[in-house]
């Protein structure tokens, strides 16, 4: 087979900048104050941050202000807009602001103010039980910035006060969206027991198997049943695209 010379010599020319810019991180610079505009040290500032078992917020490959509350960190866009998140050392105070790669290249603020708890736990009806794990996502707009995980289906961080978008997911339930506003004045956002809709494959557990639709089929007519295979071993494969 001939290959075109000047085809190969293009994807040469143009995969390396590709590669280069998918993998580039962006410098951030800043600094933290109070709400009277004095710098703050020793707050911790990052773009993606987790809620371990203890209940504690820390970021991934986050950092310390200093002590004139100046900051830097580099972070990858990836094309999105990132949130930045910075929590005092008490956790009592916090502020968060979305930034793109354009406003990036200056100098940002971040200014803490009170912070608002946000808390909550699962449930399935559908199944009368808890699910076994649960992971909630946070996000301001489409930037996440927060993850927290559970054992025991509850959730619980806190945030400075805004706009967000609650996602929660665990096994053998399907995804839960809400859109949330918190405010400075109600510190304590109960959400309550959060009702999460079982998947299909879930309300079929320990149940008769339902009706096979198959469109096409090898090694066996279309019109095969499941009871067609009684006193033998069937494999069934489930797979889908995420």
């Amino acid at each position: 087979m001939r290959v075109r010379w000047w085809f190969v010599l293009g994807i040469l020319v143009l995969m390396p900048p590709l590669a280069a810019r998918a993998q580039e991180e962006v410098k951030v610079n800043g600094r933290v104050v109070d709400a009277e505009g004095k710098p703050v040290a020793g707050v911790k500032i990052g773009t993606n941050w987790n809620v371990d078992r203890q209940g504690e917020m820390n970021p991934y490959k986050g950092v310390y202000s200093g002590k004139e509350g100046r900051f830097s960190l580099t972070t990858t866009f990836f094309g999105r807009k990132q949130a930045l998140l910075a929590l005092d050392f008490d956790g009592k105070s916090g502020a968060l602001l979305v930034l793109d790669e354009k406003g990036a290249a200056k100098p940002v603020e971040l200014k803490l103010g009170p912070l608002v708890h946000v808390h909550g736990q699962f449930f399935c009806k559908e199944l009368e039980k808890k699910p076994t794990w649960t992971m909630v996502y946070m996000m301001s707009g489409a930037a996440r910035f927060l993850g927290c995980s559970s054992d025991d289906a509850s959730f619980s961080f806190h945030l400075p006060p805004g706009k967000y978008n609650f996602w929660g997911y665990g096994s053998d339930s399907r995804d839960l969206k809400k859109d949330i506003t918190l405010s400075a004045d109600k510190p304590d956002f109960d959400m309550g027991t959060l009702d999460m809709e079982a998947t299909i494959i879930a309300r079929h557990k320990g149940k008769a198997p339902p009706k096979w639709h198959v469109t096409d089929a090898r090694g066996v007519k279309k019109e095969v049943k499941t009871s067609d295979f009684k006193g033998k071993w069937v494999l069934l494969e489930f797979w889908g695209y995420w």
